[in-house]
């Protein structure tokens, strides 16, 4: 199988909601040693999206995290065609194959929304992740269905991936092949696993930190507020009103009822 890449150079909007400004951490639930959203939801996902004839994988990476985020609102795992997300791409791109500015492609999601099975599906909002910072992408893929995220690949890791390896840093990379969007979906004591080309990829953490180049948490539509939420509502208030009236349209920010009905769930 080809594999294509597709992600475009992070872009930097300084009206996005980072998730650790209004966070408190006090108040989250304590982290499992590993959780994995696919076994805890029984979703089967080997799905490429086309992913191989397109470089379609901000879309398709998107498409694993509906995956994820439908289970939990419908109980049931929903079907996604590969027509949907190619669509969906080509929508973005305006029709030419030249991938997607993973930040763009979650404002649209955010605002417009994408079509599966004839249903508009929109997110309430995202927030940044600093990825660095473990805890808090292990917060966000138990209690937030994962992190869409943007990775630089090298050629020592096609070669690790094509021989079923983890994913680790050696001394000779190679030459960069591209950027490439995709979905982390459970962690574990040893690393993170993510989803990329049909396939549930493991990587070690420091690997993680040297690929890893900009990730996002995502939460669906909520419009209840719940007043024992881990995050600051005071101060989320304060950034939004600061965003819609000094600098345009808010980028991201976190639905308070989604986290807790997670916290309660688990």
């Amino acid at each position: 199988m080809e594999y294509k890449f597709g992600k475009l150079p992070a872009r930097i909007d300084r009206r996005t909601i980072p998730l650790k400004a209004i966070i408190r951490r006090e108040l989250l639930p304590p982290l499992p040693v590993a959780f994995d959203n696919h076994q805890h939801y029984s979703i089967e996902d080997n799905f490429v999206f086309n992913n191989s004839k397109y470089g379609d994988c901000v879309v398709a990476a998107r498409a694993h995290h509906t995956l994820v985020l439908e289970a939990f609102e419908q109980l049931k795992q929903i079907q996604i065609l590969d027509e949907e997300v190619v669509s969906e791409y080509f929508e973005q791109t305006g029709g030419a194959d030249r991938g997607l500015v993973l930040l763009w492609s979650l404002r649209d999601w955010k605002n417009d929304g994408w079509l599966v099975g004839g249903k508009n599906y929109t997110i309430y909002a995202f927030a940044s992740v600093d990825w660095k910072d473990h805890e808090e992408v292990r917060h966000c893929i138990h209690l937030l269905g994962g992190v869409n995220l943007g990775i630089t690949l090298y050629r020592e890791d096609m070669n690790q991936f094509t021989s079923h390896e983890t994913w680790h840093v050696t001394e000779t990379p190679g030459e960069k092949v591209g950027g490439h969007g995709v979905h982390s979906f459970a962690y574990d004591d040893e690393g993170i696993t993510l989803m990329t080309w049909g396939r549930a990829q493991k990587a070690v953490w420091d690997w993680w930190d040297a690929r890893v180049d900009e990730a996002y948490c995502v939460v669906d539509n909520r419009n209840h507020w719940l007043p024992d939420s881990p995050v600051d509502i005071e101060k989320l208030d304060g950034y939004l009103q600061e965003i819609t009236e000094g600098r345009g349209e808010p980028q991201g920010c976190l639905a308070l009822s989604w986290i807790m009905r997670l916290f309660k769930r688990r």
